[in-house]
């Protein structure tokens, strides 16, 4: 999981990034993507009542897409369901998925692979194992030695914890810093500091007079994913980029650091990926294609999203050592870290040498697949995702996810036992690879497309489920209203009232782990919109397939380091694993929910309120004439879209009240299904044709761009392609208004 990103509700945005034919383009001035504030779907009718603080407690209420009949049946399966499971065996799944490291395509990872199947087999969910062949990437050597103005060896391994077994690990891929898919290196080059490596950091380092080119550049992590800051630092024409874990982003600056606290220590270091999956994730060497056997591949030289340029994470221990020594001009006050020194941008005096050996090579990794048929519309999917991938052994990320995932399957699985039988199938997917460039999902999405695009109805994404307590989702606007619900029925373990209710009070979560960007529209909670970094991207801005990604969030300072154990875990991410059952309850809810709902319940008028937000928002990038021809025309169809949304709400409405359907519910769950994939355009967006969605896409930083294609026109100053983006949109919308309003025969 990629959670590189400073929370972006807590501060405005960076620079924007335009994504041309074969470049990325740096768009200025920076401006917010989106209208700031926060989105909910409308309340139930039942909200404004008092409840039970147990669910289901209100027996005249109706979820949205049931009608009271159809309800009365699914009403007992979710209170056998929401008995069920149990935060000790959360607790024992995790222990046992943390044994090892399990870095994608290793031993490990087959071992954690094959003990996700035998559950899944134990549970009844017929489970498969699909085996892909992909471009995968590993260290043989990593040394990285400060040669001038004097000698220090670098880039040692993290600390070994007192009391904490796990982290006396001799496995070398767990012991060496290292970022997947850096190119091999031989150098030594001055240093300068370039804050977090964004783009308006260089801007103002130049401003300085300092510049980048020819040099090794030294940036800390968060505020961007380190592939971005990797293209950016080879856009400056730098000869290689070291990040660091500056404490005052994860570290003692923010809390007590482990093993007293939630912090990284002072010897952390992030591993991660460092390719270019914001312009086609997936295996580098099939890009936009399922690596098949009979798959064609293109040569590693031809793979646009290898980066060109070496990189490796240091701790900030190691980092202080560089960061110590540094001259010339005295760094911008902002750009000060946690560490007690004065930082400088560097006089060229200080010198490191990078020895990178890394071997890129095919190997094979093993998605888990459990599947339950639906008995009436057994080909449409209701799937549940979650990788298994570590880069050591991810307590957080992803395990915590993957023990919920098997907590939540074993519920399932018990229903089953007693006669329980999906409307439509339930596709459990625990996909491998992750961490590299989100490839098992993407080749399984890929590989199964148009199935996907014809039967996917909903991606239910939870890769890490818990570090905390603190409820966040991000999700399309379609489905805010089935979440809202849903929480509503689920109890917080702290409080003992409903997580909505304790959503609903909290604060925006000051977490670096954070990459969602708010929505549009206020409401009593905040929902966050769907960029990168998670497997719900193939399924969303691929295939078209409406997606969401939750977690319970909380401090995080041990992010892809070898301290994101058991460990931790109990002491500081979730003690008890109370949160893991309690988002085994809510993942599994919606679940159920969706795959016997009558009719699907999907809002779209919050989407089409949503995107008319975005669309206002371009008024100041847009040029007057183009605004009035182009860019309000559009805003006035969100209105009718809303409007056509507006009468299907009614009829689900009439539903929950016991009146009959006018039209069979097939018809209203087909037009339901075809809303997502309107918004579609098959040959994608200009310079990144593998993402289709013409709402949303990611920046290289991960946090989502709305309305990407039209956006990154503007901001090129392109008109042309921003009025040819502005018909395809136009023509979505209609597509849009006119499924929902031919549904009546």
């Amino acid at each position: 999981m990629k959670l590189e990103i400073q929370n972006s509700m807590r501060k405005a945005w960076g620079p924007c990034v335009a994504i041309g034919v074969g470049c990325l383009v740096t768009i200025l001035p920076a401006l917010h993507l989106v209208t700031r504030g926060q989105a909910e779907g409308r309340p139930r009718p039942a909200e404004s009542r008092d409840r039970a603080a147990s669910p289901g407690a209100d027996p005249t209420w109706v979820p949205f897409g049931f009608s009271p009949e159809s309800y009365q049946e699914q009403r007992r399966w979710e209170q056998l369901f929401l008995k069920s499971p149990e935060a000790e065996r959360c607790g024992r799944y995790l222990k046992r998925l943390t044994e090892y490291p399990h870095v994608a395509g290793t031993r490990g990872d087959r071992r954690v692979a094959r003990l996700i199947y035998q559950e899944f087999e134990r549970d009844g969910l017929n489970p498969e194992i699909v085996e892909y062949r992909v471009l995968l990437s590993y260290p043989r050597r990593v040394t990285v030695e400060l040669v001038e103005p004097e000698r220090a060896k670098l880039a040692s391994p993290e600390p070994e914890i007192p009391g904490d077994k796990a982290t006396h690990v001799r496995d070398p891929l767990a012991t060496v810093p290292w970022c997947a898919y850096s190119p091999s290196a031989d150098i030594t080059r001055p240093v300068v500091y370039v804050n977090y490596g964004n783009a308006e950091d260089y801007d103002r380092l130049e401003k300085l007079g300092v510049t980048a080119r020819g040099k090794i550049v030294f940036a800390r992590y968060f505020q961007g994913y380190r592939g971005g800051k990797s293209l950016e630092a080879e856009r400056r024409g730098a000869d290689g980029i070291i990040v660091y874990s500056d404490p005052a982003d994860d570290g003692a600056a923010k809390g007590k650091v482990y093993p007293n606290g939630p912090m990284g220590p002072l010897g952390h270091f992030q591993r991660g990926s460092s390719v270019y999956d914001f312009l086609v994730p997936g295996d580098p060497l099939t890009p936009g294609w399922a690596s098949t056997p009979s798959a064609k591949r293109i040569a590693e030289a031809d793979a646009r999203i290898l980066p060109k340029i070496p990189m490796v994470p240091l701790s900030a221990a190691d980092g202080q050592e560089i960061l110590k020594r540094l001259k010339g001009r005295t760094a911008p006050k902002e750009w000060q870290g946690g560490l007690p020194l004065e930082y400088h941008v560097g006089d060229d005096s200080v010198r490191v040498h990078l020895d990178l050996q890394m071997e890129n090579r095919v190997e094979p990794i093993w998605n888990v697949l459990g599947r339950i048929p639906g008995r009436e519309e057994p080909e449409k999917l209701v799937i549940l995702s979650n990788h298994h991938d570590a880069w050591v052994y991810g307590a957080v990320d992803p395990a915590s996810g993957t023990a919920t995932m098997l907590e939540t399957a074993r519920a399932v699985g018990q229903l089953l036992k007693r006669g329980f039988h999906p409307r439509r199938t339930i596709l459990f997917g625990s996909w491998d690879a992750e961490e590299y460039t989100l490839t098992g999902s993407t080749e399984w999405g890929e590989q199964f497309e148009d199935e996907l695009k014809k039967n996917g109805v909903i991606c239910l994404n939870v890769d890490a489920s818990t570090s905390g307590q603190e409820f966040s989702v991000s999700s399309v606007p379609a489905l805010r209203r089935a979440i809202a619900e849903a929480t509503q029925d689920v109890m917080d373990p702290a409080t003992g009232r409903t997580v909505y209710d304790r959503w609903r009070e909290q604060r925006a979560p000051a977490n670096v782990r954070s990459y969602a960007v708010p929505g549009a529209s206020a409401g009593p909670v905040s929902f966050g919109l769907l960029g990168g970094g998670s497997d719900y991207m193939v399924f969303l801005q691929h295939d078209g397939v409406p997606s969401l990604d939750m977690i319970f969030d909380g401090p995080y300072g041990v992010y892809h380091s070898i301290y994101d154990d058991y460990e931790w875990m109990a002491r500081f991410g979730d003690p008890g694993f109370r949160y893991h059952a309690a988002m085994s309850r809510l993942w599994g809810l919606l679940a159920l929910r969706f795959a016997d709902a009558e009719v699907l319940p999907f809002d779209y008028t919050s989407y089409a309120d949503e995107v008319g937000s975005y669309l206002e928002s371009l008024e100041k990038i847009s040029p007057a004439g183009l605004l009035s021809t182009e860019i309000r025309p559009l805003v006035e169809q969100c209105r009718a879209w809303h409007a056509a949304a507006e009468r299907m709400n009614e009829t689900l409405e009439e539903l929950r009240t016991g009146k009959p359907l006018d039209d069979p519910a097939a018809t209203l769950n087909a037009a339901l299904m075809a809303e997502e994939r309107t918004l579609l355009r098959e040959q994608g967006i200009p310079g990144r044709p593998w993402f289709r969605h013409l709402i949303y896409a990611p920046l290289p930083n991960y946090e989502a761009e709305t309305l990407p294609g039209l956006r990154e026109g503007l901001l090129r100053g392109n008109l042309e392609s921003a009025r040819d983006q502005a018909r395809q949109l136009a023509a979505a919308l209609r597509r849009a208004t006119e499924v929902l309003q031919a549904r009546k025969k």
